[in-house]
């Protein structure tokens, strides 16, 4: 954690070899969050680049003690506003799911059929989804980059799980059952 305080104090003296590694922290978690958000590969290298952009700009004035959770909270938010004005309602959803031992992982084979699927989820699930299964963030963190109670959040990604297991059942009925 020590790293991370000297990292944020660099930020706020606009130290360049901090805001290099925080960089090298960061850039290719947030380009795979932001991919997996927007699905859109050339998309979430421009959301990335602004990011970083606006660390740099603004890390002076970080209040916080949680880096991760501001450069995250950064990406979404510059997320939300690209489709707030491209008028593409289809960011952030999630909806109940039963299955509390799902996980969502992130391999090159299924990463087009993953981005497909967390792309039609709601822009509420898909947030807190990506954050917590692909990103590993805590519920608490995740909580306070979305300014939400910590029990939402849990409800969000248990829904979000619950929806993306609900649009695989038909396929895999069929295999399972024996019947294409």
């Amino acid at each position: 954690m020590t790293d991370s305080l000297d990292l944020i104090e660099g930020l706020k003296r606009r130290d360049d070899q901090a805001f290099k590694k925080v960089m090298a922290l960061y850039k290719d978690r947030i380009y795979t969050y932001l991919r997996m958000l927007t699905g859109d590969a050339a998309l979430a290298e421009e959301l990335a680049q602004d990011t970083f952009v606006k660390v740099y700009f603004k890390g002076h004035t970080l209040k916080s003690d949680n880096l991760k959770s501001w450069i995250f909270t950064i990406a979404t938010n510059l997320a939300r506003s690209h489709f707030r004005r491209h008028r593409l309602g289809r960011l952030f959803s999630l909806d109940e799911v039963a299955d509390k031992h799902a996980s969502i992982e992130y391999h090159p084979e299924v990463g087009p059929i993953l981005e497909a699927m967390l792309g039609k989820l709601p822009e509420k699930y898909r947030v807190p989804l990506v954050m917590r299964e692909i990103d590993n963030f805590s519920f608490a963190e995740i909580a306070e980059v979305m300014k939400k109670p910590v029990g939402t959040i849990k409800t969000l990604v248990f829904r979000g799980k619950k929806q993306l297991q609900d649009a695989l059942t038909p396929h895999r009925g069929g295999i399972d059952n024996g019947t294409v």
